[in-house]
């Protein structure tokens, strides 16, 4: 009898583990059940009373933690607390230096007059000159620029608030700025407005967006605002820019959240050169260019060695590097460059690859009178004065004796190869090159003309390295002569 239960026992024992251990197939889906009911209602969106919230982008962290992190690094947090105490009292100044002051003034006002007050009624300016408790709090917490202050009100309705986003810099229609920068930079983009880049297609929006290099992947990380920062800026990689893309403008080149280069510049990384021309074989690097290194990000010849070997051997309508080679020409390289022949790059006694922050302080930073006062300014109309080289070179007369000298030397060596080509001179060859060379120039024509669209595409005449410019010109016209002679 015990026998009998001990094995019933057993056998029970092994059906559990069966039934444990090994799973069926799931049966199919139950049928849905009713719907339950409906939860507690949710809270009322948040209102405030104020229509700029400011305290220092506190209720953005919520969902732009870094961001606004990010922006804590900037001189725009310290805007106001960097102020000399005199310029605290100076209104023209303030109105830069805090977040909300939408009232006009001029330079040197200490009170904004009746008329000139903005429309919003809860800024830095709606509290100057107000005693109390809560227009202290107010001021105190407008001070800086902060979020609000290109992103707009965040209040009274937060959860309404859809923040303001420009990355272009042209005038619209109206004359008015569409930069986010223009409160507080005009002066700035007035000088661009002047600039080749703020005069693409005649400043045209809807004509510069029909050009085949924007929407073009391949063109528009150098001819465009949304493009490059696409390109240089990784935390855009997968940003869904508007369809509309701008002129490179303010936001290309400086990161209005970022102070992790100078002057909150995107990129300021190393370039390396499209075209390897020197015989080691090493690939020629622009570096150490400081600030300028942004501008070489896209001013160099973007033609790799198939390129221009096919160039040189069929013949193209696109002949030369690409246009804007001046971080070539720079460092001596990057051209097509004759075999058997030899290059000559920098000259040590007139090298402007030593130039302190490189680009920018030949084409931009130099002494002005700003607000009465003479000093340093970054001008953004990129135009390179005479009075930009005096850091380096005593005597204007000699800097604009020089300049004149290397001008008609390279226009006479550059005429020299026109004729050698069948052509009276540079400016004739230059406009009637890329119908003719496809199919009636020689090879050995093209290894000629290609240093003389080289210079032409770096558009200085020589002045950025003269060294190489007169290299590639002599060494041009002396293949250029034995070979015609044959």
């Amino acid at each position: 009898m015990k026998k009998t239960h001990l094995l019933v026992l057993l056998l029970s024992l092994l059906l559990a583990v069966v039934f444990v251990g090994c799973e069926g197939e799931q049966g199919p889906e139950g049928p849905q059940g009713p719907e339950g009911p409906m939860g507690p209602a949710g809270e009322d969106a948040t209102v405030s009373e104020y229509t700029f919230l400011g305290n220092m982008g506190e209720d953005c962290m919520h969902c732009h933690s870094g961001t606004v992190t990010q922006w804590e690094s900037t001189g725009h947090v310290n805007a106001y607390a960097n102020l000399e105490e005199e310029d605290r009292s100076n209104l023209y100044c303030v109105k830069c230096h805090t977040t909300g002051f939408d009232s006009e003034v001029a330079f040197g006002d200490t009170e904004i007059a009746e008329g000139n007050y903005g429309p919003d009624m809860y800024g830095y300016d709606d509290y100057v000159g107000v005693e109390g408790e809560e227009a202290e709090m107010r001021r105190h917490a407008l001070e800086g620029v902060q979020c609000e202050a290109c992103h707009g009100p965040l209040g009274p309705t937060f959860n309404a608030h859809r923040p303001e986003i420009s990355f272009s810099t042209h005038n619209d229609a109206d004359g008015n700025s569409t930069s986010s920068c223009n409160p507080c930079h005009g002066g700035q983009l007035e000088e661009w407005l002047e600039s080749g880049h703020g005069n693409v297609v005649d400043a045209d929006i809807e004509l510069f967006n029909e050009e085949h290099y924007t929407h073009n992947p391949s063109c528009d990380g150098c001819h465009t605002s949304e493009g490059f920062i696409r390109e240089h800026d990784p935390r855009y990689a997968d940003y869904e820019f508007p369809e509309e893309q701008s002129f490179v403008g303010c936001v290309t080149c400086h990161d209005p959240h970022s102070a992790g280069n100078a002057a909150q510049i995107r990129d300021l990384g190393d370039e390396q050169l499209s075209y390897i021309a020197d015989d080691e074989g090493d690939v020629p690097t622009i570096t150490g260019l400081g600030n300028g290194q942004v501008c070489v990000q896209c001013h160099h010849a973007r033609r790799d060695a198939a390129n221009v070997q096919g160039q040189i051997e069929n013949g193209s309508s696109h002949f030369g590097p690409h246009h804007s080679a001046q971080g070539d020409m720079l460092i001596g390289n990057g051209s097509y460059e004759i075999p058997g022949y030899e290059y000559a790059r920098l000259n040590e006694g007139f090298n402007h690859t030593g130039v302190e922050n490189g680009c920018v302080g030949c084409h931009m930073v130099r002494d002005a009178e700003v607000h009465g006062e003479v000093q340093e300014h970054a001008f953004h109309t990129f135009e390179p004065e005479v009075g930009s080289c005096t850091s380096c070179h005593s005597s204007m007369t000699e800097i604009e004796a020089f300049r004149a000298d290397l001008n008609t030397e390279i226009t006479g060596k550059m005429d020299q190869i026109a004729v050698l080509l069948g052509y009276t001179d540079h400016v004739e060859m230059e406009e009637n090159w890329d119908a003719d060379n496809r199919d009636n120039a020689e090879p050995w024509q093209r290894e000629v003309a290609y240093a003389a669209f080289f210079i032409i595409g770096d558009g200085s005449m020589g002045l950025h390295n003269p060294t190489y410019a007169n290299s590639l010109l002599d060494n041009a016209i002396a293949y250029g002569n034995e070979q015609a002679a044959k």
